[in-house]
């Protein structure tokens, strides 16, 4: 199956999600973040707030910063064509930068070592379905070391069965709402 038509079935299913269905299926998500996130010997993670039907992952990542001042999240922010991760100071309002995503107003970049990825969907092959702009792809091909990367993705949008192209970046890991797994 091709990758647009994928991702419009699938974001129509996702946004068809019962409030009680998403909160389930959150929940059970972010419990297995929480439990990843407790064995990670970063400090520093790049992950992103949710639009739309996305998984919500942000009180997990304000749990995980208050359990240690040292720890750091950094957030997308987009200029053109580019994305880069700005620090995420929880104190401090968020702009709504382009397609509606929640942005720092930071002008502290980094890139984490570690980068929670949302998904629309993911295939077998462990590539991620965005919304298909690229700026993930792109940004992780540019990155000096690559990041150890891990999609976020609802358990039915995963292990589906659309084709990766060349500029498509791999991700390592998939954290959803029945598990954590390595590609």
């Amino acid at each position: 199956m091709d990758k647009k038509s994928e991702r419009a079935r699938v974001l129509k299913e996702r946004n068809a999600l019962s409030p009680t269905k998403r909160a389930e299926l959150n929940s059970a998500l972010c419990r297995f973040l929480g439990s990843f996130l407790d064995t990670v010997e970063v400090q520093t993670i790049g992950a992103f707030l949710p639009v739309g039907s996305e998984p919500d992952i942000s009180q997990v990542l304000k749990r995980w910063l208050s359990a240690d001042s040292n720890r750091e999240v950094f957030l997308p922010v987009t200029e053109g064509k580019i994305m880069r991760f700005a620090f995420w100071d929880t104190a401090r309002p968020l702009k709504i930068g382009r397609f509606n995503v929640p942005e720092p107003t930071s002008d502290i970049y980094f890139e984490p070592p570690l980068l929670l990825v949302p998904c629309v969907a993911i295939n077998k092959g462990g590539y991620r379905l965005g919304y298909g702009a690229g700026y993930y792809d792109r940004y992780l091909s540019a990155c000096a070391e690559k990041p150890f990367t891990v999609g976020i993705c609802f358990s039915e949008f995963c292990s589906l069965d659309f084709e990766a192209q060349s500029f498509d970046a791999k991700l390592n890991a998939v954290i959803s709402d029945k598990g954590f797994s390595r590609f």
